[in-house]
């Protein structure tokens, strides 16, 4: 058990100095020693856990691509609000994780690749929204690109104003603005 602890504490200190050195200078500018030095660790222990800096950035976005894929499991199929709800859920619980991987600093996409996964196993549900006529096919695609993007948009305002509003609050101003953005007249 002691060691269990004390990996899980090696990689807790690790992941905090990322975190406050993304906020100070973009990832691909971060050296391995300032790593080291601000986790208070010798290199030889973060390479027991680490080849290197990119492997612990691909690390991370995997963990979250792996808890998204998760919430998505849980969820009934379609069924928009939970899926939103828990995925706004998981975000709040980990609220500096995500706040790192939303930075531009931390110059990746795993966001968006988040976002598309829960946008997929959605795609029933925002067919009933985004109905596709005779020789519109073009304007579903648009119309996921824009709740995609918009989605992204609204998600990294929430997290950099501190996520201040519920998980709740969050999906349903995302559902309103689908409802409005596939409104005919």
């Amino acid at each position: 058990m002691g060691l269990d602890a004390r990996v899980r504490y090696t990689k807790m200190v690790i992941q905090e100095s990322f975190i406050h050195l993304v906020q100070e200078k973009p990832f691909h500018a971060l050296k391995l020693t300032e790593v080291c030095e601000r986790a208070e660790i010798n290199r030889t222990t973060f390479y027991r856990y680490y080849k290197d800096v990119y492997d612990w950035k691909e690390q991370l976005e995997q963990q979250c691509l792996d808890r998204t894929e998760e919430i998505l499991q849980q969820c009934n199929e379609g069924n928009i609000q939970d899926i939103l709800c828990l995925q706004f859920q998981e975000m709040k619980e980990n609220a500096e994780l995500y706040a790192l991987i939303a930075s531009p600093n931390f110059e990746s996409n795993v966001l968006d690749l988040c976002i598309v996964m829960s946008m997929e196993k959605m795609d029933a549900e925002t067919k009933k929204y985004f109905t596709v006529k005779d020789g519109m096919d073009h304007q579903h695609r648009w119309n996921c690109c824009f709740g995609i993007y918009g989605c992204r948009g609204v998600v990294e305002c929430w997290i950099r104003d501190g996520m201040k509003e519920s998980p709740e609050q969050l999906a349903d101003y995302y559902l309103t603005q689908i409802r409005n953005l596939v409104r005919r007249p």
